[in-house]
This record gives structure tokens, C-alpha cells and sequence, in this order.
């Protein structure tokens, strides 16, 4: 089975211990390729030079919520330039984020609006942050992207009515292993009806580790555990489910020499 983690944090000083080890790690489990997600401006250079030293990772643009109102006019410029210098193959993880961010809601969707405008700029997918935010969130999208703009929402958490929202708007939804959670039922229903050419998979390491692993750190290697897990709820194997993810991933971030 081939799986890619489409949403990882490998510059984090978690993995600072070990990161060239987790890299293997993912790539023996059959972790054939990592997204590894910028947050902000200094985030951003770090997954860009991991993405320099490994091969089978590619490094996204991104500034999380919870940074939106540290960023000045001058810094979005800044941000910008990064894109069109680098091989980014996403902006994100950008979004809204009600429950935790610091950042007050109108000063987070006015970034987020201006994300939407660089992703449409750049012909780049987005990688969407929501939490508690839903509605917005999709406001937002419609308004300033207009149907121009490709983007996943990632580790969704949110019910059935809204996956289906977000499809309508031409975007994927990708799950966690928060959905192995005993309290995870209501939304490990949503991912086994899903189109499975809708979604993909990720760990968002070194966040949300499986059941079985709670407790500790998560890392890409675990989104083969979590592919598998799928598999059983929806009574498929995991190289189907696997192959069809992956599928969709390659043709979502413009991966090449991955299949």
C-alpha cells in the first residue's frame, strides 16, 4: 500500500530529536511522499529547506489563524514573495479559527480573504483551517475564490450537511486519526460515506495521534495506520483505499514522480 500524509509539521522542535528518523520511518510503512505545512513566515523557510533535503517531501506557503494578527501589510508582501520564489505546492494552512485564535474574527477573515486572492494568483490549491468556523469559512471562499480556486479542508470535523457544502464547492475534505477517537463516532460516519475520491488523509504531526498511540507524538509513519483503519470501517482494503487516496493527492498538490 502507497498512502501520502497530506498535512504534517515536521519543523517542529518535537521532531528535532529525530526528524531524520521519522522520515524513514514514514517511508518503510509505505509513506511514499509528506506535505510538511508552513503556519507562518519562519515556519514557512524551515518546510522549505526540509523539502531541499528530502526527496519525497514538498513544502507548502502557509499563515495559521491563530497568526493572523501578527502579520503587517509589509509581512504579507513578504509572503507573497515567498510564493513566487518557491516551489510551493499549496498556500496553507490558512483559515479561520473561532474556538482558539487569539486573532478577533473580522481581523482573521480579512487574511484569510487575502490568502484566497494569493491562492487564485498563483493557480495554487489552498489547505484550509476551520474550526468552529464553518459558515465563515465558506463565505469567505465563495466570495473572494468564485469557484477559481481548488482547496482542502483539513482535518474536517465538522457534520455531514457541511462535507457536503464544502463539495459543492468543488473543494476535499481530509481526516486525521482523530477519527480512531472513542468519541469520534458522528464524524468516523462522515469519513466512511464519503466519496473516497473526495478525501485524503494526514496525520497533522505531531498532533492527534491514533487511539492506540495517545499520549505521544504523532508522526507521517501513523497515516498508514489510519489508512488502514478506514479500510475496515468501510469494508474495502487498504490498497484500494490507499490507491485512491493517493490518487487524489498527486493530482491535488501537482505532485510528479510520486506514482
Amino acid at each position: 500500500m502507497k498512502v501520502i500524509d497530506t498535512h504534517c509539521h515536521l519543523f517542529f522542535d518535537s521532531f528535532d530529536a529525530d526528524r531524520e528518523e521519522v522520515v524513514k520511518r514514514a517511508s518503510a510503512a509505505g509513506v511514499c511522499h509528506l506535505i510538511n505545512v508552513g503556519i507562518d513566515a519562519e515556519t514557512n523557510a524551515q518546510s522549505l529547506e526540509l523539502a531541499k533535503r528530502f526527496t519525497n517531501i514538498s513544502c507548502t506557503a502557509g499563515l495559521h489563524p491563530h497568526h493572523a494578527h501578527e502579520i503587517t501589510d509589509a509581512g504579507l508582501d513578504e509572503f507573497e514573495k515567498f510564493v513566487a520564489a518557491n516551489p510551493v505546492v499549496a498556500i496553507g494552512e490558512v483559515g479561520l479559527d473561532y474556538f482558539k485564535s487569539q486573532a478577533p474574527p473580522e481581523v482573521q477573515k480579512k487574511i484569510f480573504a487575502r490568502m484566497v486572492q494569493l491562492a487564485k494568483r498563483y493557480s495554487l490549491p489552498m489547505i484550509v483551517h476551520s474550526r468552529d468556523a464553518f459558515k465563515d469559512t465558506l463565505d469567505v471562499l465563495k466570495a473572494e475564490g468564485k469557484g477559481a480556486v481548488k482547496g482542502v479542508m483539513h482535518c474536517f470535523s465538522y457534520e455531514s450537511s457541511s462535507f457536503y457544502e464544502l463539495l459543492d464547492i468543488g473543494f476535499l475534505a481530509s481526516f486525521t486519526a482523530n477519527i480512531t477517537f472513542k468519541n469520534a463516532a458522528a464524524l468516523l460516519e462522515v469519513a466512511k460515506k464519503a466519496p473516497l475520491d473526495r478525501i485524503m488523509l494526514e496525520t497533522d504531526s505531531p498532533y492527534l495521534a491514533p487511539q492506540s498511540f495517545r499520549g505521544r507524538r504523532n508522526e507521517p509513519a501513523n497515516v498508514a495506520h489510519l489508512a488502514e483503519f478506514l479500510a475496515g470501517e468501510r469494508g474495502i482494503s487498504k490498497e484500494e483505499l490507499g490507491r485512491i487516496t493517493t490518487d487524489t493527492a498527486v493530482k491535488f498538490f501537482g505532485l510528479k514522480g510520486v506514482l
